[in-house]
């Protein structure tokens, strides 16, 4: 059976911190659509719901992220999660996280079910602007979350999972960017999320966007961590674009010099021609081949999705979601270039998060799908 879709899932519909450009700096649960929807009283997904979604999606599925919007760590049966996720042995099994609920039954059960990576969201390399960005969280408690994951990684001799820093790049931190590596390489990270902060629903951000700042300097920011995170043996899971057009070398020693840092640094890899492939013979490469899975079962074919669901779990299996009417308007929308739904307005797509908005344009998705 190959393994070509993309599961995202939430498994909760709150978090343990209020991030000032996060929508839970002012909302205590974060509801999804169809509002009158629940699996449980509390906003999490019943085991069971988890346990028949992994079976009919995992096994099909290259990557699965546990978490899209809000905190995993936090759903009281969280390791039984991860023992139904790690059956499926799936080759990208990974989830983003603030890290600050790990302990350490919870991180013997992570290396135990083969999780790949872990997105630690930091955004701030000090005590001082951690604290204030992240509003809940504590420096002291980060960085001995820190220290566990690599103390339980050592006892069992593991690799993984692997750890990727994300950081949200904005005003209140935009002096930490450059310190962002060593701080990485430090604590045992192997990549690097960077993305602008971008204007969500619920929340004013105006103050933190970075889209009045120069455009040059910005880059010039952007260009020495790349190239210093490199020099540390990072990788760039996700990079805001630091090049123009004029920038990039015309010689071809200099292009080839590009080429082997991009693919060096990740920055090029399979996967993404592979997307830029599917992009263009089916106008997106999401619908499809990707399923997002909230709480309260609703099925949307991207994180941007804000239209109708194309589904509902349990009530539906993966088959009649896949091949329903919804997903297929959808597809066949985008085939002919007369998209439906949420498609037929978006703009950003998967590239939103790592280019400077204006204050004019908005961005809807709940989550952070890589």
């Amino acid at each position: 059976m190959r393994r070509n879709h993309s599961i995202v899932l939430d498994l909760t519909e709150q978090c343990n911190l209020k991030c000032i450009m996060c929508y839970f700096s002012g909302t205590d649960r974060l509801r999804f659509e169809p509002y009158d929807r629940s699996l449980s009283e509390r906003g999490t997904m019943p085991v069971e719901v988890f346990e028949k979604i992994a079976a009919e999606y995992f096994p099909r599925a290259h990557r699965v992220a546990l978490a899209c919007a809000a905190e995993p760590m936090i759903h009281p049966k969280f390791r039984d999660i991860l023992e139904i996720a790690g059956r499926y042995r799936v080759p990208d099994l990974w989830f983003p996280t603030n890290l600050l609920p790990l302990i350490e039954r919870t991180a013997e059960a992570i290396v135990a079910a083969g999780v790949t990576t872990i997105g630690a969201s930091i955004d701030g390399v000090t005590r001082e602007t951690y604290e204030k960005i992240r509003i809940g969280g504590k420096w002291d408690r980060l960085i001995a979350r820190l220290n566990l994951l690599n103390e339980v990684k050592a006892k069992h001799g593991s690799k993984h999972p692997k750890l990727r820093i994300i950081f949200t790049w904005m005003k209140s931190n935009r002096h930490e960017l450059r310190m962002l590596p060593a701080f990485a390489a430090e604590h045992g990270a192997s990549e690097l999320d960077v993305r602008f902060v971008t204007p969500t629903t619920g929340v004013d951000v105006s103050p933190e966007l970075l889209d009045d700042e120069d455009a040059d300097a910005l880059r010039a920011e952007l260009r020495a961590t790349a190239h210093d995170a490199v020099a540390r043996g990072l990788k760039l899971a996700s990079f805001p674009e630091f090049e123009t057009e004029a920038d990039r070398p015309r010689s071809l020693v200099g292009r080839a010099r590009r080429r082997l840092f991009n693919i060096r640094s990740g920055i090029e890899r399979w996967e993404h021609w592979q997307h830029l492939w599917r992009e263009r013979a089916n106008g997106c490469a999401y619908p499809g081949r990707t399923f997002v899975i909230r709480p309260n079962g609703a099925v949307a074919p991207c994180i941007f999705w804000q239209a109708e669901p194309i589904g509902f779990q349990p009530d539906d299996d993966a088959t009649t979601i896949a091949e329903g009417a919804p997903l297929t308007r959808i597809r066949e929308g985008l085939r002919t270039g007369s998209p439906v739904g949420t498609c037929a307005t978006c703009i950003h797509r998967r590239d939103a998060f790592y280019r400077p908005l204006r204050r004019s344009e908005s961005v809807e998705p709940l989550g952070t799908e890589t």
